[in-house]
């Protein structure tokens, strides 16, 4: 009789087990709501030669802050989003007359694989396509000019990072990624900007 009951409550325990994991997968995956911040520093690869003032040394090359939001959703292993970035404006001057201003903002869509997804603590990876909407503008108010250079340009991005579950809905994430934003016609010839981000970052499931 004592076997029994033993063995009754073992499996009592066995299902309610099986079903506390269903009900973590099934409220840790669908849709979510993502929001990051941090920092960008882009770098550039100047094709431009014999220019002797480099524009993009003074205005791109230089940390600045990020954020973005993303609808996305997440089964197991994997997740797809649809991603907005922003960054704070470069700036800086040229010369005693002059100064230069530069700008960009991407539209992604990445995929992230977690390797453990409903740990408490994961590894994850991601890759991203979309397009960066760039800007460069550089003013010279004693020679009157005003150039400007727009370019929306194809964009891919590779990360990693690590995210922590405070509840099953709810998880924090820390990562580095790294954009390559195509060239800038820029005056006498091109230049390939790329960015290292590093960031902070929440998701919700909806």
């Amino acid at each position: 009789m004592n076997k029994n009951k033993l063995s009754a409550i073992t499996i009592i325990f066995a299902f309610a087990s099986i079903f506390n994991i269903s009900s973590a997968k099934a409220e840790c995956d669908g849709f979510y709501l993502a929001g990051r911040a941090g920092y960008a520093e882009y770098e550039i690869e100047d094709d431009r030669g014999g220019v002797s003032a480099d524009i993009s040394n003074y205005v791109v090359d230089k940390k600045r802050f990020i954020a973005s939001g993303a609808l996305g959703y997440r089964h197991e292993h994997f997740r797809a989003e649809l991603e907005y970035i922003w960054r704070d404006k470069n700036s800086g001057n040229l010369s005693s007359f002059s100064s230069a201003k530069f700008e960009s903002q991407s539209y992604m869509f990445v995929v992230y694989y977690d390797f453990f997804p409903y740990s408490w603590f994961t590894p994850f990876v991601n890759a991203g396509i979309g397009w960066s909407d760039s800007k460069v503008r550089i003013v010279n108010p004693l020679m009157d000019t005003n150039q400007k250079v727009d370019a929306t340009n194809f964009t891919w991005s590779l990360g990693a990072g690590i995210s922590a579950k405070v509840t099953n809905r709810l998880n924090i994430d820390v990562g580095y990624r790294y954009f390559d934003m195509g060239d800038l016609d820029e005056f006498n010839g091109k230049t390939n900007v790329t960015d290292q981000e590093v960031y902070v970052g929440v998701r919700y499931v909806l």
